[in-house]
């Protein structure tokens, strides 16, 4: 992961040098937005974006919060995304584009923390540190970055294998991590969106206190976060100053996950999906042998299912649900069991069981909601109902919740297909590769979908417009 990053903002340099930008203090809008196009388009040949929806559109619907209220302006269209990584890191790239690792999960207790963290990202975006810091590291490293970009493109394999991880680290230091002033104007920025949103600003001052204890063993404990977000202890103290400036009763530790079961399952899942499941399947074998918990229960029963032993998964999963909380997100969690062995008519039977169950009134059950109903459709597709499973991702799609989603493009797509609605289906797969950063194949599917669609229909001038844009980019 280190590498990766490394090598896009190196990629990023080299776009800077070619369109000779590096004359200029600042790139303009348009820049930031289409270097964050093509960061988004290394990152997706390199590593994997979690692909759970309920996750997706919890980590959104923070996001949006944030944006909506936090946010009373903003030159970007802010995209979150949740990367299978195992560590502690969330960073932001040029244009409003927000990556955050499913690692972070396991260091956060409660959504405040992680809406913290997303904030100062946001904050570094819309303060346009990246861009800022151009200047400063121009002259001293442009030599540097086309020597070692040449190495990374034309080596072929690993690059510089003799360097240590500590030496390998503390030099991407210099070209990514903010400088004390970024930190503090981000600080500074974050709190505002915080707070405006709603949020408990002593959410960000926990978390950030957890990583400044852990700060001296940061590459030892893939804390990457903190290599380039560096917590020196006058910092902390700034921020603590901050908090208190900031007192009201009004904030809230959970807006989106009011329900702090609903919370702590997310968490488990996010953190099983991070993890190599063997692993874990050894581990709460051992621990359930000294003691029985429920919720070590239910996370072997995900940890199993995530290594393909349904049936066992299924066996802990109904013994977990025993004694857990009356709650249909627990259900629905048995029903994806059953749905991923391929046992269809099982996952259908629990969906329309608890289906007058899910209600929509608080937000963290529209998430829910919306993972009922798109499982549901899938389960449809799965079982011969096309037709029933098409009604059901056209409902998902004007509900906008997954928009920024590419997989929930890609199955909607795969659905009409299997009813010939061709032009419809090559316009979602061009959508899935398009937001996957694959612009030349979302581009042939684009096309496509014209040589089927009529001009009269509103999707084949919409079409049009992203040809356009996608033209532009060449």
């Amino acid at each position: 992961m280190k590498k990766i990053l490394l090598k896009i903002f190196l990629y990023f340099l080299v776009f800077l040098l070619l369109t000779n930008q590096l004359s200029y203090a600042l790139i303009t809008l348009p820049e930031e937005e289409k270097i964050g196009k093509q960061v988004l388009q290394e990152l997706s040949s390199k590593v994997e974006f979690i692909q759970d929806i309920e996750l997706v559109a919890y980590i959104n619907s923070i996001g949006n919060l944030l944006t909506k209220k936090g946010l009373e302006f903003s030159p970007f269209n802010f995209r979150f995304y949740l990367i299978k990584e195992d560590s502690f890191n969330a960073f932001s790239v040029p244009g409003g584009y927000i990556f955050i690792n499913s690692g972070i999960f396991e260091s956060i207790e409660s959504e405040d923390e992680l809406a913290g963290i997303m904030a100062h990202e946001m904050a570094h975006n819309i303060c346009r540190h990246i861009a800022r810091r151009l200047e400063d590291i121009k002259k001293m490293q442009i030599a540097i970055t086309a020597a070692t970009l040449a190495a990374i493109l034309l080596g072929g394999g690993k690059v510089g294998e003799a360097v240590s991880v500590t030496s390998s680290a503390l030099a991407e230091t210099k070209l990514l991590s903010y400088s004390r002033a970024d930190e503090e104007e981000a600080d500074r920025t974050g709190f505002q969106i915080l707070t405006k949103a709603g949020y408990n600003p002593w959410g960000m001052v926990k978390i950030m206190e957890k990583l400044s204890q852990k700060s001296n063993l940061a590459i030892e404990l893939s804390y990457r976060y903190l290599l380039t977000h560096p917590l020196p202890q006058e910092r902390m103290s700034y921020l603590i100053d901050l908090a208190n400036k900031y007192r009201s009763s009004n904030y809230s530790s959970a807006i989106i996950s009011s329900d702090p079961y609903y919370f702590k399952r997310l968490a488990i899942k996010a953190n099983i999906i991070s993890k190599d499941p063997a692993d874990l399947v050894l581990r709460y074998r051992e621990e359930l042998k000294t003691k029985e918990d429920l919720w070590l229960r239910y996370s072997l029963a995900l940890a199993l299912a995530q290594q393909r032993f349904f049936k066992d998964g299924v066996f802990e999963m109904e013994e977990a649900l025993k004694g857990l909380p009356s709650k249909s997100y627990f259900l629905l969690d048995l029903a994806e069991i059953y749905f991923n062995s391929g046992d269809y008519q099982s996952a259908l039977a629990i969906l329309e069981k608890i289906e007058n169950f899910v209600g929509t009134e608080h937000p963290f059950e529209k998430i829910v909601y919306l993972k009922h109903q798109y499982l549901k459709a899938r389960t449809l597709a799965e079982i011969l109902q096309p037709f029933q499973a098409y009604e059901i991702f056209n409902k998902l799609k004007e509900e906008k919740m997954l928009e920024n989603d590419p997989y929930f493009y890609f199955y909607f797509g795969r659905v009409c297909s299997k009813i010939n609605k061709d032009g419809e289906a090559h316009f979602y797969f061009g959508k899935y590769f398009e937001l996957k950063g694959d612009y030349k194949t979302a581009y042939f599917h684009y096309k496509k979908a014209l040589s089927f669609l009529s001009e009269k229909d509103k999707m084949y001038n919409e079409i049009k417009k992203i040809i356009g844009t996608l033209e532009k980019k060449e």
